[in-house]
């Protein structure tokens, strides 16, 4: 993978953009909530084109990462300070620590709050070990659910076993589907999306059971199951993280 540095100015500084040539017919420059950069773009495409193209894109990118950096909920949940904000099932929230008189912590999560009850208030590794473990739980719980629910409505009767379910942290992608394991991965920053988007990405992935590529079959079955899947995967890219 090779990175084209651009000068955005005094505010946003220089930023590294990964280039990555793959097998796609048209160009894809993405920004994330992380303020990272991303550039896909099919193989043999000339250098010179590359340079020119991100050139003249470079106030575009500048905007999308001031937009994420004044936002409440921008953050990655890596290194998470008490009163970090981020977002949980489509709503901003914030994570705060308070003091516990019990040696067990416990977590409550509430309408615009995570409270994190912790005896240890200064040890801020424990904090976030915490938090991070909560997360994933919760990501696993929700994301089960969903992956259930649209097995049986939808997939059961094409005689497909039901797939295992496996949670990660993805940089670039929101899920992926390993057809020959049976198996769905979801990416744990999904669980910042609402339940609509939630559900967008798990019957696309359940449907790479059923056509391998992107191609007219698969999205003419994405369209007859989720007529409105389009709608959700702009509010996904838009409001959670933009081109994820």
């Amino acid at each position: 993978m090779k990175t084209y540095t651009l000068d955005l100015g005094a505010i946003n500084g220089k930023v590294c953009v990964a280039i990555q040539p793959k097998k796609i017919k048209n160009v894809h420059l993405k920004v994330y909530r992380t303020l990272n950069v991303s550039l896909n773009l099919p193989h043999k495409v000339p250098s010179e084109w590359i340079v020119n193209f991100l050139e003249k894109r470079k106030s575009w990118i500048d905007k999308q990462i001031t937009k994420y950096k004044a936002a409440s909920g921008y953050n990655d949940l890596h290194d998470l300070k008490n009163g970090s904000s981020t977002q949980f099932l489509g709503k901003d929230i914030r994570i705060i620590q308070k003091k516990s008189n019990d040696d067990k912590p416990e977590i409550v999560a509430e309408e615009k709050t995570i409270i994190i009850y912790l005896k240890e208030v200064n040890d801020s590794d424990k904090f976030n070990k915490i938090f991070q473990s909560w997360w994933r739980n919760q990501a696993y719980n929700i994301f089960s659910d969903e992956l259930a629910f649209l097995y049986n409505k939808i997939f059961k009767k094409y005689s497909i076993p039901f797939p295992a379910l496996q949670i990660r942290k993805m940089n670039t992608l929101w899920g992926s589907c390993i057809k020959k394991r049976n198996k769905i991965v979801l990416n744990e920053y999904l669980l910042k999306a609402d339940k609509l988007c939630i559900q967008y990405v798990v019957l696309h992935e359940l449907t790479h059971l059923l056509y391998d590529k992107h191609n007219a079959d698969f999205y003419n079955f994405l369209t007859i199951q989720m007529p409105d899947w389009k709608l959700r995967k702009n509010r996904l890219d838009k409001e959670v993280v933009n081109g994820l």
